[in-house]
């Protein structure tokens, strides 16, 4: 149980101090002169999300993340069960599958 937890917070730690961005694609839709079908446009430039600066980053905020994380991940099975998907269903090898799947018994 306690190498369950160090392996959380490591990996919340981790994934805290290498923000990563997130692209979504832009959209402009402009109206076209004679009726004719409208023209999109498509921004190619990364949009951040405001968490993914290191000053807005706070390790007080990262620690009760991590707890209503792992709160909600003991008592709301649906929750457990879209994370459990996430994050071991890309894994092929059954080994490793099993794994992943009891570091979300608890």
């Amino acid at each position: 149980m306690l190498m369950k937890r160090i392996a959380f917070l490591m990996a919340a730690a981790t994934t805290a101090t290498a923000p990563i961005l997130t692209v979504h694609a832009q959209t402009m839709v402009m109206p076209s002169p004679n009726g004719r079908a409208p023209t999109e446009y498509y921004a190619d430039m990364p949009q951040p999300d405001p968490g993914d600066f290191p000053a807005n980053w706070s390790p007080r905020q990262n620690v009760i993340d991590s707890y209503r994380y792992e709160q909600l991940v003991r008592t709301n099975p649906a929750f457990r069960a879209a994370r459990v998907r996430k994050e071991c269903g890309p894994v092929t090898d059954p080994d490793l599958f099993q794994q992943c799947i009891a570091t979300f018994d608890y």
